[in-house]
């Protein structure tokens, strides 16, 4: 699936993703800001795949992707055991420090999209703490549903478009994120989208991220589960049988 345009990208089960490290993330994130021309990125996780299979804009959103970063362990050592030599998991709840980071160095300014209001107030007051220098053009938390009235959906793009930023983070989950910003990409006015879903309330303090240490064994998803049982019982106890049905129709034998 390797091209011109997708230079890192393997195919993988019913999905594909882009074999590629920090360091490469922001060559990519740069020529685009340098170029002004838009690009974005989402994520390859277990839930994500298994919407993949039935949702073909989310699909869309995801083969036309700039940079589909893996963004789950079980699936990166599963590559790995196929064959394939992942090099990093890069989760995008990890990637918004960083990439506040490469802005901070390179002057450039960056918009939050997404989170209950206030939420992506304190992101911005946070990463701009911790990174000196960063520049904020703006942050949003639209109305829920906006997206399904026209006139709100472009009210909410006129914002982030006369803010001009270098970087937009698009906090709104997925599948929403993705297909928002496959969709109107060249709307939003900013050179690199990043589709980041609960970034913000991390960023926020809203959230806190489990121990390194269960995030490197794929346990993440027992850690979230054990704070928010309720809303991710369905996810992790129901939804994921889904995703062995999707590994044995794909299979090995299909990963090229």
């Amino acid at each position: 699936m390797t091209d011109a345009k997708h230079p890192y990208r393997v195919e993988f089960l019913n999905a594909a993703f882009d074999n590629v490290d920090f360091a490469q993330v922001r060559g990519v994130v740069a020529q685009h800001v340098r170029s002004r021309e838009p690009g974005y990125m989402v994520s390859l996780n277990t839930d994500i795949d298994i919407t993949l299979e039935r949702d073909p804009s989310f699909k869309r959103a995801h083969e036309d992707a700039t940079l589909v970063l893996m963004d789950s362990q079980p699936l990166f050592d599963l590559a790995r055991k196929w064959g394939i030599p992942a090099r990093e998991k890069i989760a995008g709840s990890d990637l918004i420090g960083p990439a506040c980071g490469w802005a901070a160095e390179e002057g450039w300014s960056i918009f939050i999209l997404g989170g209950k209001p206030g939420v992506p107030e304190r992101a911005a007051e946070n990463l701009a703490a911790e990174h000196r220098g960063l520049r904020v053009s703006g942050v949003l938390s639209p109305d829920f549903g906006f997206e399904k009235d026209p006139d709100k959906l472009e009210e909410v793009m006129s914002v982030v478009r006369d803010a001009s930023p270098d970087l937009l983070f698009v906090c709104l989950g997925a599948p929403k994120s993705e297909v928002l910003v496959h969709e109107h990409l060249s709307e939003w006015g900013a050179s690199f989208s990043f589709c980041v879903g609960a970034a913000v309330d991390f960023a926020a303090g809203n959230v806190e991220r489990a121990p390194r240490w269960m995030s490197d064994h794929g346990l993440e998803w027992f850690y979230r589960f054990t704070r928010e049982p309720k809303r991710l019982f369905k996810r992790y106890f129901v939804d994921s049988w889904a995703l062995l049905g999707i590994i044995r129709k794909y299979g090995k034998g299909d990963v090229r």
